[in-house]
């Protein structure tokens, strides 16, 4: 797949060009590509990639006790976009949900022995996936990347 690369912002549009600017735009095409790619790739799995984001946090989190809220900010999403899809998730059979007894309005999650049988099944072949994604960047590029994408997010959290 042959993509159309752009060093910077175009520079004949009424906007002016920074570095900033050309950094978000990079990222979210980035995130765009990346989602060109992974959708299909989690569709073979009835997922989708927020689904498989959550599922992975969920598992990540398992020794905690996990409530919807925390899995909300976990995935930087609304709390009622992380109900929604744990409704889905919950009548796939991939995780389950239970009223905390000293508040029932929060209800506590915890990924279902078929959702961590589906983790294990797609982590056996994600590997070469992540690798098609990332092609074009060397491992050390690779941790540069994450080095700087997580000093961004961590300015904002």
């Amino acid at each position: 797949m042959k993509m159309r690369v752009a060093e910077s912002v175009d520079p004949h549009d009424d906007f002016p060009s920074s570095p900033a600017r050309s950094a978000v735009v990079a990222v979210v095409r980035g995130y765009g590509i990346v989602q060109k790619l992974m959708e299909p790739y989690f569709a073979q799995f009835a997922l989708t990639p927020p689904q498989f984001q959550l599922l992975t946090v969920a598992n990540r989190l398992r020794r905690n006790t996990l409530t919807q809220r925390r899995l909300a900010g976990e995935l930087y999403v609304s709390f009622p976009n992380v109900t929604i899809m744990l409704a889905r998730l919950e009548k796939a059979g991939l995780i389950e949900r239970r009223a905390n007894t000293e508040d029932r309005r929060e209800k506590f999650v915890r990924l279902s022995r078929r959702g961590q049988a589906l983790l294990k099944h797609v982590w056996r072949v994600h590997q070469r996936q992540l690798d098609r994604v990332m092609a074009g960047l060397t491992a050390p590029e690779q941790k540069e990347l994450t080095r700087l994408l997580n000093k961004m997010l961590a300015a904002h959290t």
